[in-house]
């Protein structure tokens, strides 16, 4: 099943402890992320078994899941392929996401606890704090928009944003520090925070806006493909923003 279709997750629901074969698919996920999983490359469940140190069975159920998320593709008596993501696929995951996450985070900045505020400050801080260990800041970076999106009360809809941050894993990772620094990536969630913590729903739906437009004029690529023409027209030929 190709990536920019309909995914499942590897999230489990809030307060589910994780069994071996969730801990195994995050793993592999990780790995993929990493790159000590090559996009494109077939691994046997064998290999994959030896590697992380656990029998085929939790692997081939740990497959199963990642091939509905849409990260691998099981090719029968061969293994399973690492799956890549093309520039069409980052354009309409990033449409998905444009189209989720402001209604998230304006309706996150109406309701959401001290505790959940608490913990998106604090998921903002780890990203300061660990701006130069790239794994770390986009762990933190991730919890930062899952604290938004489960603080908007729909947990399907943090669930499915997670599945989609999956597909594009391996392409997230070339937005730092080549192409867009640390600094800025902050800059663009304090704004975020900012208006969440001040209970401005409307400035928290725009800043988010404008930092997945920001993101995805980075991640879909050459400006000349259908792909990115395609993306224009979902969101009206605003490319990358500077302003509001």
């Amino acid at each position: 099943m190709p990536p920019h279709r309909m995914m499942g997750t590897l999230v489990e629901p809030r307060g589910a402890v994780p069994n071996k074969t969730d801990q195994l698919a995050t793993a592999i996920r990780d790995a993929i992320g990493q790159g000590e999983l090559v996009g494109g490359s077939l691994y046997s469940a064998q290999e994959l078994g030896q590697r992380f140190g656990v029998s085929r069975t939790p692997v081939r159920e740990a497959l199963l899941r990642l091939a509905d998320a849409g990260l691998v593709r099981i090719e029968r008596n061969r293994g399973v392929r690492i799956m890549t993501t093309s520039d069409e696929d980052l354009a309409e995951i990033c449409t998905l996401r444009l189209l989720l996450e402001p209604p998230a985070a304006r309706r996150a900045a109406a309701r959401m606890t001290d505790q959940e505020r608490a913990d998106l400050e604090a998921a903002l801080q780890d990203m300061r704090e660990r701006a130069e260990d790239e794994e770390a800041f986009f762990a933190a970076d991730r919890r930062f928009h899952e604290v938004i999106l489960r603080g908007s009360g729909n947990h399907r809809l943090a669930d499915h944003v997670s599945s989609l941050r999956d597909a594009i894993a391996l392409q997230g990772r070339r937005t730092l520090p080549a192409r867009r620094m640390a600094r800025q990536i902050i800059a663009e969630h304090e704004t975020i925070a900012k208006a969440i913590a001040t209970c401005a729903p409307s400035g928290a739906a725009r800043a988010m806006r404008r930092h997945l437009l920001t993101t995805a004029d980075l991640l879909v690529g050459d400006k000349d493909s259908t792909s990115y023409l395609d993306w224009q027209e979902w969101v009206g030929g605003e490319g990358c923003p500077h302003e509001d």
